[in-house]
């Protein structure tokens, strides 16, 4: 379709940029934090689906899984067994992924850390459910590792609900020692 001056109707490249770079610059924040939202929801969603799974094993009387407090760098088959993504076969490897996480963790197969003091223990036989943390995005273990979800963190409870707390809380969880 053509405009009585021979042109045709529309925008061209330029316009589309021009307008796009105004928009971006006047809201460009807000497509950040729509973004890392729908990124925590994500990662809220694995934890319980990952919650789920271990609810469902308590069901049969199985005890929470033996697994390390994070798998060891690097990865071995003779370790794998203690890797909390490759025991838990019932859950999809995706779900042990936050999609928030640096590429170079999420590559490591499992974004949560696993509080190994409860793994060998049934449901029933850990006080305080609803306060002891079961996984968690791993930026609570080093500084070195960027906050997951605009400076906090994903907490799934034993009981099995998630939680969003801010890094300034985090420490009262007591991470277990690493050995």
């Amino acid at each position: 379709m053509f405009s009585s001056r021979g042109r045709r109707a529309g925008f061209t490249a330029v316009e589309v940029l021009a307008v796009t770079a105004i928009l971006t610059s006047l809201g460009g924040g807000s497509f950040i934090n729509v973004t890392e939202r729908a990124h925590r929801t994500a990662c809220q969603q694995h934890l319980r689906q990952i919650g789920m799974a271990m609810q469902m094993r308590a069901m049969t009387d199985e005890p929470l899984p033996r697994a390390w407090f994070y798998p060891p760098d690097p990865p071995h088959p003779a370790r794998d067994r203690y890797h909390l993504a490759r025991i838990m076969t019932e859950v999809p490897p995706q779900m042990f992924i936050c999609p928030s996480a640096p590429t170079a963790i999420q590559q490591r197969g499992i974004c949560y850390v696993y509080n190994d003091r409860v793994g060998g223990k049934l449901l029933d036989e850990i006080p305080n459910a609803a306060q002891t943390w079961l996984l968690m995005d791993i930026n609570v273990v080093s500084d070195q590792v960027p906050p997951a979800h605009n400076g906090g963190c994903n907490v799934l409870f034993v009981d099995g609900h998630v939680k969003w707390y801010p890094a300034s809380q985090l420490p009262t969880f007591n991470l277990p020692e690493q050995e």
